[in-house]
């Protein structure tokens, strides 16, 4: 059967146009949703150009694999500290961008049409990310490229989800009982502090992005996700995607109010019956309540007790693990970001670099999970980098004050 495949190349925005039909039957996924795709292709300086291999069965196209070329920085990390983080030219294949028919004899021609561009100097890296361990493509890609080429430590992350069920009481009675007890003891104690001066509200029209960014990134300065560099941050960028989301209908954000001040957010792209969840974060001032979990819970009631007009099945947590996603989640699978090196002396030096950090994390990682003490080093240094944060905020709210006082 494969001399009746044939593969092309998409190298222009023109070209991604002529796809467009197949490409959007196909997609699930708001990441490599076509639109939002071109947004990140028109706002991102570093990204070259597309890179999209198509795979085609006699005319028709029968999948195809969604990347870019661009120039990035691999991040060589031992832990939360990064050590190296040399450039290199890269063809990055988006989350969820393998699309169609993903047969084994597919993944096959697709990793070898990679290996190709690689070999013929169109990149120094292939960047795959996060693709399902027990995926064809994940399989020939770990596989297939030469012992110098290959990735030896793929990343492996857990990929958690929750298929909504048809009733509230049927979501609380699938928690266990020892949740059901701490999320009834957690609210009472919240709405017993605070008799009537608690509420969520969700944002979705493009008149409140602005209320909400502020209220969101009042928020997200106190967390620790800040202090490292990711979460939710204010910018540019942030504000055309949020717009584009609201232009596709796509955007829900949830702010919980306590006493009209904001204390957790959790903000997320509805799309095709699915809510992917984005950024979340809460004040840790107010920790004692579980504002977090608190407002993630209304939100599930919601969406169960099929709240307004949104018609959602499933939640998608996305990658990382966290207690909530344990707690909630019914449903776990290993995702890999597995690379590819061009068989070039820069290729070859990228991954003996990347080597080194990676084998030093692993022997970490492990080492403090058998003595039982990685859980408690991540909890002090993430508790370390909120109070540093949180200092950080007051004191630019104490400037802005004491600047206002002598006008």
């Amino acid at each position: 059967m494969a001399d009746q495949l044939s593969v092309r190349i998409i190298r222009c925005v023109a070209e991604v146009e002529e796809i467009r039909e197949a490409w959007s039957s196909w997609n699930r996924h708001p990441n490599s949703d076509v639109d939002h795709y071109l947004h990140v292709l028109a706002s991102t300086p570093e990204i070259l150009r597309p890179y999209v291999i198509v795979l085609n069965r006699y005319t028709r196209p029968e999948a195809m694999l969604i990347g870019r070329l661009e120039v990035r920085q691999m991040a060589l990390n031992v832990g939360y500290a990064s050590l190296l983080k040399p450039k290199a030219r890269a063809l990055t294949f988006i989350y969820g961008g393998l699309l169609g028919n993903a047969s084994p004899e597919g993944a096959k021609i697709l990793v070898r049409e990679i290996e190709n561009s690689l070999r013929n100097g169109e990149a120094d890296i292939a960047y795959l990310n996060h693709l399902r361990v027990n995926s064809a493509l994940c399989d020939c890609v770990r596989r297939l490229p030469g012992f110098l080429s290959r990735d030896h430590f793929p990343t492996l992350q857990i990929h958690r989800s929750l298929i909504l069920p048809d009733s509230v009481e049927q979501f609380y009675a699938s928690l266990s009982a020892k949740v059901r007890k701490n999320q009834k003891r957690q609210a009472k104690k919240l709405l017993g502090e605070f008799p009537g001066n608690v509420r969520t509200k969700c944002f979705r029209e493009m008149a409140e992005i602005e209320l909400m960014v502020r209220d969101v990134a009042e928020i997200a300065k106190t967390t620790y996700q800040q202090g490292l560099g990711v979460g939710f941050v204010d910018s540019l960028e942030l504000r055309r995607r949020l717009r584009l989301q609201v232009e596709k209908g796509w955007l829900r954000a949830y702010v919980l109010y306590i006493a009209e001040r904001p204390c957790a957010f959790w903000m997320g792209t509805l799309y095709k019956h699915t809510f992917h969840s984005d950024f979340m974060g809460y004040d840790p001032r107010y920790g004692k309540y579980s504002p977090g979990m608190f407002l993630i819970m209304k939100v599930i009631e919601g969406f169960c007790s099929h709240q307004g007009e949104d018609d959602i099945g499933e939640i998608d947590f996305g990658l990382g693990d966290a207690q909530y996603k344990e707690v909630l989640a019914d449903r776990e699978w290993p995702d890999a970001a597995v690379y590819v090196f061009a068989p070039t002396l820069k290729g070859f030096w990228l991954n003996f670099l990347r080597t080194p950090g990676i084998l030093i994390d692993r022997f970490a990682r492990k080492f403090l999970e058998r003595t039982g003490l990685l859980a408690k080093i991540k909890s002090a240094w993430r508790t370390r980098i909120q109070r540093r944060e949180r200092l950080r905020f007051d004191q630019e709210a104490n400037v802005i004050v004491t600047a206002k006082s002598r006008r």
